[in-house]
């Protein structure tokens, strides 16, 4: 009998080492899943580490499950995140009340002044402990529009990677210049933004519409919108939102494509992907966030550390996918799934 359970225990040893091993020395193991289901997964040992968004990340690193071993502002400096789009690009008086209201939240939240009520709002918003907003808020930029150089640094990224399925010609654009003057429509931003420079009480007309908005659900990049409902911007440019949360960007994506909503908070990512590859017609009116991301580990300590282990993205051709195939190359690693 005691041979036996020798026998086991030997085999045992063996196969978790052979299972180790198909990950390979010198390999990631890439799997996909939620921001929410990697902090649980990496708590209970089914993942080693994840690249996600906050408050996904402070909220492993508060609950003690894992540490941070890189930003993504030490990565990937000012890379794109959460935006602002629209299916109603030429309605423009609708577009310069909601990038008002944004801009305004925006600062409202940069403003130090306002910090208490800031914290206050992202835990409402989140429903995360104090604790953890705190400790979020240090990794997150928050602003008015998304840095165009980096969004196209990321556009090839994308064609690179070879997740983009259509030309920009195939969308019925002559270049991709004229794509992102379409997709990139900074205009009624620069508008907004220079009649807050003249007078920074300026409101524009009041619209006295209903407009139908999305947003991610506990998503702590996305909190301007939040501001803006709380501190009443929306209704004095005469807006009456109606939110609509998503689990994530693809669905939201999907609302702006069934025409469920007019307006949304999301992803760079899934709103740059589903534009082209499906062709749901919106356009980036504001920037919502830059940088905001990290790799959480259990225990490595570093990227080399990552060699053998299994790690989360949220998905491929994500700002979260590209970030760690920058290190882990960086590294001498080699990217599998």
């Amino acid at each position: 009998m005691k041979r036996l359970v020798a026998i086991a225990v030997t085999l045992a040893i063996l196969l978790a080492g052979c299972q180790q091993a198909e990950v390979g020395e010198g390999k990631i193991k890439v799997v996909t899943m939620s921001p929410r289901d990697m902090v649980e997964q990496l708590k209970l040992g089914g993942i080693d580490a994840f690249v996600a968004w906050e408050p996904f990340v402070s909220e492993a690193v508060v609950n003690g499950n894992g540490k941070i071993i890189a930003t993504s502002a030490d990565i990937w400096p000012n890379h794109p995140c959460c935006v602002v789009a629209t299916t109603e690009k030429d309605d423009r008086e609708l577009v310069t009340a909601i990038v008002w209201a944004h801009v305004k939240a925006t600062r409202f939240i940069n403003n130090p002044d306002n910090r208490e009520k800031v914290i206050e709002y992202a835990m409402e918003f989140t429903g995360k402990s104090r604790e953890v907003v705190d400790e979020a808020m240090k990794r997150i930029k928050f602003i008015e529009y998304p840095d165009e150089e980096e969004f196209v640094k990321y556009f090839e990224n994308l064609k690179r990677g070879g997740y983009l399925k259509k030309s920009v010609k195939e969308l019925g654009y002559e270049s991709e210049d004229d794509f992102f003057q379409d997709f990139l429509y900074k205009d009624v931003y620069d508008y907004v933004n220079s009649k807050l420079a003249e007078n920074e009480s300026w409101v524009p007309e009041k619209v006295n519409k209903t407009v139908r908005v999305g947003y991610l659900t506990a998503d702590l990049h996305q909190l301007a919108f939040y501001v803006a409902m709380k501190e009443g911007y929306y209704s004095q440019v005469g807006l009456l939102v109606e939110a609509k949360e998503f689990a994530n960007g693809v669905m939201e994506m999907e609302g702006f494509k069934n025409g469920e909503i007019e307006v949304g908070y999301l992803g760079g990512a899934p709103a740059t992907l589903k534009r082209v590859n499906d062709d749901v017609r919106i356009s980036i009116i504001a920037g919502a966030n830059s940088e905001g991301s990290a790799i959480v580990a259990k225990d490595a300590s570093s990227i080399e550390e990552l060699a053998g282990k299994k790690v989360a993205i949220p998905g491929f051709g994500t700002v979260q996918d590209f970030l760690l195939r920058m290190v882990a190359e960086k590294a001498g690693l080699e990217i599998t799934t």
